[in-house]
């Protein structure tokens, strides 16, 4: 155990320094060995290891060769359920590591894999801990998100001398999310919490009635665009086959105007259900003539192929 005070104190500066071999690593020989001890160390500690030393491996860089190891000690903590929730939500402020390595992050990404009843357990927790404001404030932030999941706890405990005025914050900002319906919440308070941004949200519930009225007008605008998508592709065959038969048949039928060849290609009033367009029906009676015209000089039926 050396010069340290616990056996779990020793694991904390155990994993910290492997993830520091890992980041000073020069050659890649020196990453794979880093590696290799990471893992070794994770096959006979994951278990048995504090929290804070599963924490620093999440500060590892993610790459092909480390993704393994991130993920085995994100998934070891994530099944740790409350106990653990207010180191990550340390982390995620960047209040155990660097706050612009990789750890918040990571950290955030734990929560997310959490069980959502664990997770709100574990943020009441905080709220009744000695954390400070702004840790407290988070944890309300992760609350408001969990919504159903995290109701029920808080309204029980609005006399813990500690955590009922956060839990009260929390059910007021609860009940007006209810009653206005995308609305954002505590706008004020989460500036100093942007760090748990992706948390918070990823904790959101679906609006299912927001969602099947939504997905109700996107399906009528599809249908909608579907029909005038149709009637332009009819349009612009009809104008390019009227453009064709004036070309063939210049001297005999008068050139359309450009008004008039914009007009087939276009789906004016008659697409929509209206009267016919004057303009089209020049073009309509252009490619008439055409056909006439082409049966008589062939001796066969133009309409038919």
């Amino acid at each position: 155990m050396g010069s340290y005070s616990s056996d779990e104190e020793a694991l904390i500066a155990l994993a910290r320094q492997l993830t520091d071999a890992y980041g000073e690593a020069r050659t890649r020989a020196d990453q794979d060995y880093a590696c290799d001890e990471i893992a070794a160390f994770l096959a006979m500690q994951r278990l048995e290891a504090p929290s804070e030393a599963l924490l620093a491996i999440l500060d590892l860089p993610l790459t092909t060769e480390t993704y393994p190891l991130v993920d085995a000690a994100q998934s070891t903590l994530a099944g740790r359920g409350p106990a653990v929730v207010e180191l990550l939500l340390q982390a995620v402020l960047g209040e155990v590591y660097d706050p612009d390595g990789p750890a918040p992050e990571r950290a955030a990404e734990t929560l997310d894999l959490m069980d959502r009843r664990e997770a709100a357990q574990g943020l009441m927790e905080v709220l009744c801990g000695r954390g400070d404001d702004q840790l407290k404030g988070v944890a309300v932030d992760g609350l408001v998100a969990l919504g159903a999941f995290a109701e029920p706890g808080l309204s029980g405990m609005l006399d813990d001398p500690l955590g009922g005025d956060w839990a009260q914050a929390a059910l007021e900002q609860l009940r007006f999310v209810r009653e206005h319906p995308g609305a954002a919440s505590g706008d004020e308070a989460t500036d100093e919490a942007g760090a748990v941004e992706g948390f918070v949200d990823d904790y959101g519930p679906p609006d299912e009635a927001a969602d099947e009225g939504s997905d109700g007008e996107a399906a009528g605008e599809t249908d909608a665009g579907d029909d005038v998508d149709a009637d332009r592709d009819q349009g612009e065959e009809d104008g390019a086959d009227a453009g064709s038969t004036e070309a063939e048949d210049s001297d005999d039928v008068e050139p359309a105007r450009d008004s008039d060849a914009g007009a087939g290609a276009r789906p004016g009033p008659a697409a929509a259900g209206g009267p016919a367009d004057p303009d089209q029906d020049v073009v309509d009676g252009s490619y008439e003539e055409f056909l006439r015209r082409f049966e008589q000089e062939s001796g066969g039926d133009a309409t038919t192929s």
